[in-house]
């Protein structure tokens, strides 16, 4: 049998240890550039501002399955209309309202954050626009240090939150709404149409 020869290991070896030192030193270059010490890269707030972005998709992604559930049970209520069962009309109308209103809620939790604010930082997309182009964008974030890249995303961050806590409250009501709507669908379509269906002896 052939085994591998010590050089090669012993090569690949010192390739690993030239380029951790290689990575080292331009670690140490921007370090020195900075003159803070460690380079002007983002910690908490990048952090924070991904987990506040995680539960901002996670909103809409609940708002796109309510929004799909109210959207089909309405249609279905609607080509019932005719039907001979419903004979407690309040309940089914109630139904429709309810059902249509989360929809409306929904929608309005979809739309998406616009603020006056936006023009300012230089995270969110439209303040990024707002610079131009892309030099004078590059050009405002050339200067930043560690301490400033974690100002604006303090900044982003609240605005975030701000955004996130406006939606939350909607989309509980959405839920509520959706709830009701339930209820009287149930009171009004499901039961008329056991009760009123049953066999008579």
């Amino acid at each position: 049998m052939n085994r591998p020869s010590s050089p090669s290991f012993s090569t690949d070896v010192a390739n690993v240890s030239e380029m951790a030192q290689a990575i080292g030193a331009a670690n140490a270059a921007v370090s020195n550039a900075t003159g803070k010490g460690d380079p002007a890269m983002a910690g908490f707030g990048a952090g924070v501002h991904m987990y506040l972005n995680q539960l901002l998709t996670l909103i809409y992604s609940k708002t796109t399955t309510l929004l799909a559930a109210n959207m089909v049970l309405v249609s279905l209520l609607l080509s019932t209309r005719s039907s001979t069962l419903l004979t407690i009309g309040f309940f089914y109308i109630g139904a429709v309202c309810f059902f249509a209103l989360s929809a409306i809620t929904s929608t309005s939790i979809l739309f998406p954050r616009l603020h006056h604010h936006d023009s300012g930082g230089l995270i969110f997309w439209r303040a990024i626009l707002l610079k131009g182009t892309a030099e004078d964008y590059n050009a405002s974030i050339e200067t930043l240090d560690k301490a400033t890249v974690e100002e604006e995303y303090a900044k982003d961050n609240w605005h975030i939150s701000k955004t996130i806590h406006y939606k939350d409250v909607l989309l509980r009501v959405a839920i509520g709404l959706f709830i009701c709507g339930m209820a009287f669908a149930v009171v009004g379509v499901v039961v008329p149409s056991i009760f009123f269906t049953a066999p008579h002896h």
